[in-house]
């Protein structure tokens, strides 16, 4: 694969990925791969993304890697593409020597090389991880009754930003709800890219009763020449009106 593709598979799942050391297996990258398509997986447990890219060739036996976060994200500096500079990657899942000690000492196992055109090499060593079961997760999302995502959700804005990554300029997110309140939303990006951010929470009641006591429905009002005084919500008189308890 190009160096975008590797950046196009990883980049997006990465935000993902949890950052909790004291759940080590979740704080990785699920690289695998079958017949002629590659796949990079992440979680934090409270959302899931997922990317698919398309060889132009078979990737020989099927293979599954966990790496690291923090080498993932490492791989994507090391390897760096341009717009007018895209060198090609060779990508090999296999043992790989790695060092045991400070002295340069390496046993071999499991690991990913990473090669570029220009000779840059990196090596990254499988880890423990918690992932393998991403597809049977995702898959129970895209084969449910799905509707676009309802009006009126409750959504983490902590968790708004890690989406961005996964659509490529001019790309747009599709966002989807299940049939039951508080089912996953998927969320999809063309066909490279779908995701489950989990629970979604619903309002309960009518959106009306929700909206009634909000402030900004008083201060926009339709009526522009409506003014409100901001310390008790009360509507001035425009100019030229004359309150009746004045």
């Amino acid at each position: 694969m190009t160096t975008r593709q590797w950046h196009e598979l990883i980049r997006p799942v990465l935000p993902h990925a949890s950052g909790d050391s004291e759940v080590p297996e979740i704080c990785v990258v699920r690289f695998e791969g079958t017949g002629g398509i590659v796949y990079a997986a992440a979680t934090d447990r409270y959302t899931l993304a997922a990317t698919r890219l398309v060889l132009d060739s078979p990737a020989g036996e099927p293979f599954a890697v966990h790496i690291d976060k923090g080498d993932a994200a490492a791989s994507l500096k090391l390897f760096a593409h341009g717009k007018d500079s895209d060198p090609k990657l060779r990508i090999t899942v296999d043992k790989v020597p790695v060092p045991v000690n400070d002295r340069g000492d390496t046993i071999r196992s499991l690991g990913v090389a990473i090669e570029s055109d220009d000779g840059t090499r990196l090596v990254i060593r499988d880890r423990p991880g918690a992932l393998g079961g991403w597809r049977k997760t995702l898959g129970a999302l895209v084969n449910r009754d799905l509707a676009p995502a309802a009006d009126r959700l409750l959504l983490m804005p902590g968790q708004l930003g890690r989406w961005a990554a996964a659509a490529t300029k001019g790309e747009r997110l599709t966002v989807l709800a299940g049939p039951d309140m508080g089912d996953p939303i998927l969320i999809l990006a063309e066909d490279h890219f779908a995701g489950a951010w989990m629970p979604a929470n619903h309002i309960d009641g009518d959106s009306e009763d929700l909206l009634a006591g909000l402030p900004w429905r008083r201060e926009l009002a339709p009526d522009r020449s409506a003014e409100f005084d901001p310390s008790t919500g009360e509507r001035l008189a425009p100019a030229g009106e004359v309150r009746a308890d004045a």
